[in-house]
């Protein structure tokens, strides 16, 4: 049985054996909107919108299980040598990835008088225990390369303990999969919306996919940008990656368009392809699928 629901501003999908009963369907939405409420950057009253426009500084207790994603976001931080940085919030706003999504771009990184000559990083401002995390300035903290996945694993974490351990979660192509199902995955050309370039079979794990035309506008931009500059990365169009869990999988593959496979590889077990922006692939050796480019 498949419950379609909107979630992160698109559309999720819970795939199960029997129909869920609407008390769970109640637990996932409200939980859902938990998250939501602290993390989205999209949102007013959120709390990272809050932190930000803070006057300084401070302390601010988190949703439970938020700490993992911290600490995730340490490893990728400091893998990447600082490029993949959640602080790229504010970057992000200033090139038109706003809450009213206008793809305006209103100061750009090497723009005279840029406003964050001085960058931030997040080892040098940001600091956590468990869930609870300290800011050392009023900055945007965006988490977009992990928080849909960490949420993916938190609805699963939801349905097993529910009593449902047979699922398949779909956040919008960020997939967990549990209780021994094999689920076959195409792979979507980011050049060509709707074209397969690929497959996968994932199994008791994760898959999640980027790329740089899923939030493409103007000229170049995107919205993964190098932490170093606030600018966006070159040189890899698309990026799928297999990991035991969606939050590590979905930072994953935002990180392989800011460092080498291998760098990750000494802090992260996964498999991954990925997609040059010359049309080259370089896929794991381990990686349970193909690519089929011409």
């Amino acid at each position: 049985m498949r419950w379609e629901f909107e979630a992160t501003g698109t559309l999720w999908a819970i795939t199960t054996a029997r129909p869920l009963p609407r008390s769970l369907q109640r637990a996932v939405t409200e939980h859902v909107e938990g998250f939501e409420a602290a993390w989205s950057r999209f949102r007013p009253d959120s709390l990272v919108s809050r932190a930000a426009s803070a006057r300084s500084g401070g302390t601010y207790r988190l949703p439970a299980g938020s700490g993992p994603m911290l600490d995730l976001y340490d490893r990728l931080h400091a893998l990447t040598g600082g490029r993949l940085d959640p602080l790229v919030g504010a970057d992000l706003v200033r090139l038109g990835y706003d809450p009213q999504y206008s793809f305006v771009v209103h100061e750009a990184p090497d723009d005279p008088g840029n406003s964050r000559l001085v960058r931030l990083s997040w080892a040098q401002t940001v600091t956590h225990v468990g869930d609870e995390m300290t800011l050392r300035a009023p900055v945007l903290v965006d988490v977009g390369a992990v928080g849909k996945g960490l949420l993916v694993d938190q609805v699963s974490d939801l349905l097993l303990a529910a009593g449902c351990p047979t699922h398949v979660v779909d956040g919008s192509g960020d997939l967990r999969v549990r209780g021994g199902r094999t689920v076959c995955v195409g792979l979507e050309d980011p050049d060509a919306p709707g074209r397969i370039v690929g497959s996968v079979e994932v199994r008791e794990g994760a898959i999640c996919a980027s790329a740089t035309t899923r939030r493409a506008w103007g000229e170049g931009w995107h919205h993964i940008l190098v932490g170093l500059t606030g600018r966006p990365a070159r040189g890899v169009s698309a990026s799928w990656v297999l990991a035991p869990t969606c939050a590590m999988a979905d930072g994953l593959s935002t990180a392989l368009f800011l460092a080498e496979p291998d760098a990750l590889a000494e802090g992260f077990d996964f498999d991954f392809a990925l997609l040059r922006s010359d049309r080259s692939a370089l896929i794991s050796q381990t990686f349970p699928g193909e690519l089929y480019l011409a």
